[in-house]
């Protein structure tokens, strides 16, 4: 068993070692940040959007109602209650 053991323990060595010596980074880096650029374009919801001349848009009474909102947001500070400091500093 011994004299086994000493027979294959230098060949799996040498199996390792030459593993080693294997280049896989080319084949990574030619893929490299292809899944990013994949994702990114999936969620561009129309790429040729700056080709077209009619634009997306909403009907005028909703429209209007929807920026004065947004615009009466910015008139006084939202307040923000945080329960965790109830009491403390005031």
């Amino acid at each position: 068993m011994k004299k086994l053991m000493v027979e294959i323990a230098p060949l799996c060595l040498i199996a390792a070692c030459v593993s080693a010596c294997v280049p896989t980074t080319p084949q990574w880096d030619s893929q490299f940040g292809e899944t990013a650029r994949k994702t990114a374009a999936l969620q561009i919801l129309n790429p040729d959007a700056g080709t077209g001349t009619v634009s997306e848009s909403m009907e005028g009474q909703a429209g209007r109602e929807a920026i004065g909102r947004y615009r009466s947001s910015f008139k006084e500070p939202q307040n923000n209650a945080n329960s965790f400091v109830i009491g403390v500093g005031r």
